[in-house]
């Protein structure tokens, strides 16, 4: 299962897009890529679930983390 974290949501789907298509692969190494080349792999449709990472007493939101939905 794939997931990816950053302080946006942008940062957590690039993150979560590295490791999903190093995990469809069965290599790593794609840290080099940019989000778009990644994205490229992709051509199933994949669910992804997003969770909202919030501070104490819910006041801000700290991040954000993507992972496969399934």
């Amino acid at each position: 299962m794939a997931e990816g974290e950053g302080k946006t949501l942008h940062e957590a789907f690039e993150d979560y897009g590295h490791h999903r298509a190093a995990e469809i692969l069965g290599q790593e190494g794609f840290r080099e890529q940019s989000f778009d080349d990644v994205m490229e792999i992709f051509e199933a449709y994949n669910p992804v679930q997003i969770e909202v990472k919030l501070y104490p007493h819910n006041q801000w939101v700290k991040g954000y983390k993507v992972k496969d939905a399934s």
